[in-house]
């Protein structure tokens, strides 16, 4: 005769035991993730090259990137 008791039980299990692996599985999968955010997040940041200010009159500078420099008529 038939266990039917222990085919529902093998059944139970199975489920429990991929329910398991899918719970895994996902955390590995969430740690991945944040550890690639962290590699992105962590990147060296390199000055933008409109940020910069100049260190002297050169031949490309315009009045709006002199801004900074000391206004000699307020003085």
């Amino acid at each position: 005769m038939v266990n039917h008791f222990e085919a529902m039980f093998r059944v139970q299990l199975a489920m429990c035991e991929g329910w398991a692996k899918l719970f895994k599985d996902s955390f590995v999968a969430y740690e991945n993730l944040l550890d690639q955010q962290a590699k992105i997040l962590n990147h060296p940041s390199y000055p933008r090259l409109s940020d910069m200010i100049p260190t002297g009159a050169s031949l490309l500078d315009h009045y709006g990137k002199r801004a900074h420099d000391v206004d000699v008529e307020r003085v």
